[in-house]
């Protein structure tokens, strides 16, 4: 089975979404000498937290009639502590999958094998992992010397645990798992395939700032498709791939552009100073790394100001988009914040018409510059506060440069975009 979770946040910490999903990949059937595996030619491509996955075969009928053949092709699902053991299969673990034989669209059958199994990720492994077997299963036949083209298409959600706590408003990401298992194909045949060929897509993971790592089959990388081809490849000794990936800097960017404050709740945005031209206050809320804001006092603007007056407004977290993103001459020419003060004019819970400040200062980390868009916009991106989920209802935030990175030919110190984020205050 695949288990996909969303519990309830606790306040010592819990999962906020998951996938179970262990592992898929190759039929297991009772021996079939006769029939020979060709050729497998296999093609994943990463989706976010997801994995599309095309599967052929050609199989060949080497036998003296005509075979009639129950296919099944399983997923497993892990059971741990996190999960509850009497969870159900659900379809959306697996939201399409089809069987294509020469052409035609399979009906599928389903069964659910209740029996506890367990499998080790690894020989170090001290613990193996507890987990149920769901089956796809199908039937054809193959004609008596002829071949058959057998093609698996299916989108599964790959393994994963992401948290939060009240500690921080921000999510934890785990990376993404998925393993594919190729030994029990070993049952067609003399357990060889004459070909393999394998190519798994990472071009949406490593566009996005991604990182990757591939363990049971050396791949080629080939403009973010690895791939590689095998020769008389050895079902019997042969190890599952295991896909492991981290997509945080997407998903955080999407978290970022989700709880950004809307521009009905800011009431006035004052800067200190600007510089001529197209470096407006504004910029720092257009959604586009090609402006900036740009201070416009002599020297490197230490002590100028941004001040945002808000409107019921509960302030969870601060980030900015540091320097003028729109290439990389442009940000490193220019100067960039190396530290700033924050003050914050808290509403009072009893009584609205009071409130207070609460200041600090905060560092900011020099990164090196990336192109970024709106997908991974989060690979430049610091934060600068993080109030967990104890954030208060705020009427005004006011940031002031304290040091600054220089830039290497210019002054003016530049933020691209700044990140106001959390809840509308609802009395």
């Amino acid at each position: 089975m695949v288990l996909i979770f969303n519990l309830s946040i606790k306040a010592n910490g819990g999962p906020v979404d998951g996938s179970a999903v262990y592992r898929t990949g190759d039929i297991v059937l009772i021996k079939q000498a006769n029939i020979k595996l060709e050729k497998e030619t296999l093609k994943i491509k990463l989706d976010g937290d997801h994995s599309i996955v095309n599967v052929t075969y050609q199989l060949r009928n080497n036998g003296y009639s005509k075979i009639d053949l129950t296919y099944g092709f399983p997923v497993d699902i892990v059971r741990d502590e996190m999960i509850s053991y009497d969870m159900e299969w659900q379809d959306e673990y697996i939201p399409n999958i089809q069987f294509i034989a020469n052409g035609t669209k399979l009906p599928i059958k389903r069964q659910l094998d209740y029996s506890i199994m367990e499998s080790k990720r690894s020989d170090s492994d001290e613990n193996p992992i507890e987990f149920r077997r769901n089956w796809y299963v199908v039937d054809f036949s193959i004609n008596k010397g002829e071949s058959l083209s057998l093609s698996v298409e299916y989108k599964v959600k790959n393994g994963f645990t992401d948290w939060a706590t009240t500690k921080n408003f921000f999510e934890s990401y785990s990376k993404r798992e998925l393993i594919y298992d190729f030994s029990p194909a070993q049952n067609w045949g003399d357990g060889t395939i004459d070909s393999l060929s394998v190519e798994v897509d990472a071009s949406s993971i490593l566009n996005t700032s991604g990182e990757i790592d591939f363990k049971g089959l050396d791949l080629v990388n080939k403009s973010g498709k690895y791939i590689n081809e095998f020769t008389n490849f050895d079902l019997k000794k042969s190890e599952s791939l295991l896909i492991s990936y981290s997509n945080e800097v997407a998903k955080y960017s999407d978290f970022i552009t989700k709880y950004r404050i809307p521009s009905s709740n800011i009431k006035n945005v004052e800067v200190s100073s600007e510089l001529e031209g197209n470096y407006s206050k504004m910029n720092l809320f257009d959604d586009s790394f090609e402006t900036a804001w740009v201070e416009g006092a002599a020297g490197s603007g230490i002590g100028e100001k941004i001040k945002i007056q808000l409107s019921d407004y509960r302030l969870a977290a601060i980030c900015l988009v540091n320097g003028y993103t729109k290439n990389s001459e442009t940000y490193t020419t220019n100067s960039r914040v190396k530290k700033v003060k924050l003050e914050k004019e808290i509403v009072d819970y009893q009584d609205p018409n009071k409130t207070s400040i609460e200041t600090y200062e905060q560092e900011i980390k020099d990164l090196p510059f990336t192109s970024i868009n709106l997908s991974n916009f989060y690979s430049l991106t610091s934060t600068i506060g993080d109030y967990g989920e104890g954030y208060s209802k705020i009427r005004s935030i006011t940031i002031t440069i304290l040091e600054v990175y220089k830039g290497t030919k210019y002054d003016d110190t530049c933020i691209s975009e700044l990140y106001l984020l959390g809840y509308q205050w609802k009395d």
